[in-house]
């Protein structure tokens, strides 16, 4: 008797949790770019690589990134990815890891984000990474990828 009063108890929990729930809604464009090989980050701190970049319509846009940076070095360094308006030069998001082979470094990381903006005019957007240690040389993995939808 208890597991069926237990079981029906859930089954009226689920229900009315799958009740509240809004339907799913369908996405509109969306626009995406993936690199297909690895890209050397360059040599001195702070100097940017462009990954990709996708042409955006005006209007609200979710933009979701990703990139993996990897750094077989003794030294550790943090990696910087975000996402930037050529137009403008607004930058929308900024996410970084540590990589290297010290702790508390790792080897390879994925670095993500994801940010809504309101663009008020067509905008390139550019997925772009850069380091902090000159010298140091970590690539971005391939497949680092930029979508909005």
């Amino acid at each position: 008797m208890k597991p069926l009063a237990l079981g029906s108890s859930l089954l009226a929990i689920v229900a009315s949790v799958v009740g509240l729930t809004p339907p799913a809604t369908a996405i509109g464009a969306a626009y995406s770019a993936k690199t297909t090989q690895a890209l050397n980050l360059p040599y001195y701190v702070g100097q940017e690589l462009i990954l990709t970049q996708i042409g955006l319509p005006s209007g609200q846009w979710v933009i979701n990134y990703s990139a993996s940076p990897v750094n077989g070095a003794n030294i550790d360094d943090i990696v910087r990815c975000y996402v930037r308006a050529r137009e403008t030069g607004q930058i929308f998001s900024v996410h970084a890891a540590e990589v290297g082979l010290q702790a508390p470094g790792a080897f390879v990381s994925t670095i993500s984000g994801v940010t809504l903006v309101n663009l008020s005019q067509p905008t390139t957007v550019l997925l772009i990474c850069t380091h902090d240690r000159t010298g140091s040389t970590p690539y971005i993995d391939p497949g680092a990828e930029i979508v909005a939808y």
